[in-house]
């Protein structure tokens, strides 16, 4: 009987918006107290922040300015601007914009932190949305609710990054994908590929976890309806993904000569993210290679390591091969990485993805310089562990096709930043929709339970 009731909640879940009705009035009324909430906690955050800013958000503020200034992405003194994707910059010369001051040589700081503010309750309303495609109004309810008041999704206004952008892109793509599902239409896939293009034009990351549901598509399409419209269903995702993405990638190679689906960093960071004395992680790296590059930049030796960003290091990596462009010497030392370090020392190797896995997922992400209490990294992890169990017990309880949607982009996104440099901000963006697809399994974890006792009831009363 719990297969036969699993199979009502997969029909039932995706019908969402909510029957009319004084039900739906309580709904909407009980989100918008929890998006209140959220939006006046962020823009109390969004104030004026003591302290430097870090390197990432000295170079998003730089691109914003010169987006604002003079509608180009980057000048000649900032080095590799192609390195960062146009999401967070585009937010925040906008909000530049908006705040009613002249272009000029700075971006306001706090018109940018406000803007933050409000990705920050849109991200809540497409947690809402998520759950409740997948499961219904009240998983919605507890899922946007437990993203409104996760403590580092309000810490993080206060920082310029992408962070913040990149975790509504990426719920807001899950969320197009969970309805594009319920609508079984072309023209509805190409819209949710549409809007996963968008969100990998604010993390480069998002990318393969997009071009991952294009095959999951057309699987799961191709069993529910025939391979003729899982095929279309796939080919109408694929075809929104590059039309979104597809001129940024083709301005950006011609920039380069050389192709860049969004960012040009991704061997730079594979090669630190497969670099074993240093641990895989940028600040380790940084230590290891840090006398290579004081020879190639003398000035390194009176700052601090951790101001430094980490293209000055990168060039000391390039000058092994003097007779090589900085990608070709960057690449050639990566497959030296992959063969020494990988396949040469696999036992050590796997101890580092372990690690960095362990940094990725049990820390909270709260901004660089900033480190959580106790109390918030505990309740990081029981966060992070049941929203995990929810999802995929979910999967495997209801058999739901669309919340293994969400299981393959995420998986996706989550096994990439592992392999790469992966620190605590690459599992915050990714927070929002897990929490989403956790409650939502959870949700329909119970409900299958409650038709197994219902059914047994029944046939005890018969």
């Amino acid at each position: 009987m719990i297969a036969a009731r699993a199979r009502q909640l997969r029909a039932a879940a995706p019908r969402w918006p909510l029957a009319a009705g004084g039900r739906q009035v309580v709904v909407v009324a009980l989100l918008a107290v929890v998006v209140a909430a959220a939006m006046a906690m962020r823009l109390e955050a969004a104030g004026d922040r003591p302290g430097q800013p870090s390197a990432d958000e000295r170079a998003y503020l730089r691109l914003a300015r010169d987006l604002r200034a003079n509608l180009a992405y980057g000048d000649p003194g900032l080095k590799h601007p192609l390195h960062w994707a146009p999401g967070a910059p585009a937010l925040f010369a906008v909000a530049d914009a908006v705040s009613g001051d002249a272009a000029g040589d700075r971006i306001d700081r706090v018109a940018a932190r406000r803007a933050q503010a409000v990705v920050g309750a849109l991200t809540v309303v497409a947690v809402f949305a998520l759950a409740a495609l997948l499961a219904g109004a009240e998983a919605g309810l507890l899922a946007a609710a437990a993203v409104a008041f996760y403590p580092p999704m309000i810490a993080m206004t206060t920082q310029l990054t992408s962070e913040p952008l990149g975790a509504f892109a990426l719920t807001a793509a899950m969320a197009a994908a969970v309805w594009a599902w319920a609508r079984a239409g072309p023209w509805a896939f190409a819209v949710a590929g549409a809007v996963a293009g968008a969100a990998c034009l604010v993390r480069a990351d998002v990318l393969l976890a997009a071009l991952a549901l294009v095959p999951a598509v057309g699987v799961l399409g191709g069993r529910r309806a025939g391979w003729r419209s899982g095929t279309a269903a796939a080919g109408a995702l694929l075809a929104g993904v590059l039309a979104v993405v597809g001129p940024w990638s083709l301005w950006a190679s011609r920039q380069e000569h050389a192709l860049v689906p969004i960012t040009d960093g991704g061997a730079s960071t594979l090669f630190i993210a497969t670099y074993l004395p240093g641990h895989g992680t940028i600040f380790g790296f940084k230590h290891a290679v840090a006398r290579e590059a004081m020879k190639i930049h003398p000035r390194l030796r009176h700052r601090r390591l951790f101001r430094v960003p980490e293209r000055e290091f990168l060039d000391a990596i390039a000058a092994r091969h003097p007779n090589l462009s900085r990608d070709a010497a960057i690449s050639a030392e990566l497959r030296r990485n992959l063969r020494v370090y990988a396949l040469g020392q696999p036992v050590a190797f796997g101890r580092m993805l372990a690690a960095k896995a362990w940094r990725m997922w049990a820390f909270p992400f709260q901004g660089t310089f900033h480190r959580a209490g106790a109390a918030e990294i505990w309740l990081h992890r029981v966060l992070v562990v049941l929203a995990v169990i929810g999802l995929l017990g979910g999967v495997i309880v209801t058999r739901s096709p669309a919340l293994g949607l969400v299981l393959v982009a995420l998986g996706t996104n989550a096994v990439l930043n592992v392999v790469f440099v992966s620190e605590a901000r690459h599992a915050f963006r990714v927070i929002p929709a897990l929490v989403a697809a956790g409650v939502a399994g959870w949700t329909l974890m119970l409900s299958a339970r409650r038709g197994r006792g219902d059914d047994a009831t029944g046939r005890a009363d018969a």
